[in-house]
This record gives C-alpha cells, sequence and structure tokens, in this order.
C-alpha cells in the first residue's frame, strides 16, 4: 500500500475516506493522493458564453480548491507524503482514469457524494470505480 488515491467531493463519506487513508497510511508509510473533480457543465443556451466561462468554473474550481485545501489540514499530522489533484470532467470516469494511468495499491472513497441527484443514485460514482479498475477499492459507508 504505498500509494492511495482518495477521490473526494467535501461530503459526510468523503470525509470518512480520509481518515481512513489516513489511518492505512500511517500502517504503510503510503503516499496519498487526494483528488477532486470539478464537474463539466452543460451550457445552458441562454447562459452567455462569457457568464459561464468566468462565473461558473470559477466558482466550481474555487469550490474544489476549498475541498482539497480543508482535506490536505487533516493531514497536518501525517509524516508522509500527501499530494492534492484538481481534475475536471465526469467524477466516475476520471477517477477512472486516473487509476488506470498511474500506479495506485489502493483506491478509499465514499459510499455517497454530495448532489441530491447522486442521493437518488446512491453511490453511483463509488459503484462505476469498483466496477472498472483492476485496483482495491475501499468503500467508506
Amino acid at each position: 500500500m504505498k500509494k492511495i488515491l482518495v477521490p473526494i467531493d467535501g461530503s459526510e463519506t468523503s470525509k470518512k475516506a480520509l481518515f481512513e487513508s489516513k489511518r492505512l497510511a500511517k500502517v504503510f508509510n503510503s503516499k496519498v493522493v487526494i483528488l477532486t473533480v470539478v464537474q463539466d457543465i452543460i451550457l445552458n443556451p441562454y447562459m452567455t458564453e462569457q457568464y459561464y466561462n468566468t462565473q461558473t468554473n470559477e466558482n466550481l474550481v474555487k469550490a474544489g480548491e476549498a475541498i482539497l485545501k480543508d482535506a490536505v489540514k487533516f493531514f497536518e499530522d501525517y509524516n508522509g507524503e500527501v499530494e492534492t489533484q484538481l481534475m475536471t470532467g465526469n467524477s466516475g470516469n476520471t477517477i477512472i482514469n486516473e487509476v488506470e494511468n498511474e500506479n495506485y495499491d489502493l483506491v478509499i472513497m465514499g459510499s455517497r457524494g454530495l448532489g441530491a441527484f447522486s442521493r437518488l443514485m446512491i453511490g453511483s460514482v463509488s459503484n462505476k470505480v469498483l466496477n472498472h479498475v483492476k485496483t482495491n477499492v475501499l468503500i467508506v459507508k
């Protein structure tokens, strides 16, 4: 367990995933990569291109940066390496691509995220990742 990926979205279950990743990272002296994915937004035909680019995208990126900043604070007393990544795209696909392109020993993620839609589709991102990667995945409830 030398390299652990922790995809987070600021939800309570992703905070629990951070706790679990820190606990395991201390045991194995692992590198922890904390990832948050900013969703692609479908451009509303009534929204001007300028508004979309300056307001919506900036707000999403700022929210993602805030989530990562809080996550790093959680690891202040951890002596190992901690890295953060902010990516854009579909959460499930982006996480899967990251896992496939990097050499992770474990993915630790919450069972469900923040969005109201994801509450209806309980665990849709975690389920997608679990069923599409070859790496071990720990789902935290």
